[in-house]
């Protein structure tokens, strides 16, 4: 299985108090631990059960996943924020891997 990639998209420059899109996908297969593979073997479960969205230090968003969840999961929420500063996503793995990624705000 390849490395999972985290990917960000937010707008390069933010009006204060304006509420913005943010999407957040990472590319992971989501193995729900009830497939077989070829050979008839059961392919063990391999999830991410973890996000998290920080600015500046303070939660913004959390979401449990669960297996019925697609590959590559992707997320879109929007929000609004009154100061320049630092977005942070955190993705955790079944498997203790942690995948992260940050993107600074400005403000225009």
């Amino acid at each position: 299985m390849a490395t999972p990639k985290p990917r960000v998209k937010v707008p390069k420059s933010i009006e204060p108090g304006v509420p913005f899109t943010v999407k957040a996908r990472i590319t992971h297969p989501m193995h729900t631990g009830l497939r077989n593979d070829r050979d008839g073997n059961l392919i063990p479960r391999h999830i991410i059960n973890n996000f998290v969205v920080r600015f500046n230090d303070e939660e913004v968003i959390s979401a449990n996943l669960e297996p019925a969840v697609s590959a590559d999961p992707y997320f879109e929420f929007t929000m609004a924020v009154v100061e320049p500063g630092k977005l942070e996503f955190e993705w955790r793995d079944d498997d203790g891997a942690v995948y992260g990624l940050s993107k600074q705000l400005n403000l225009s």
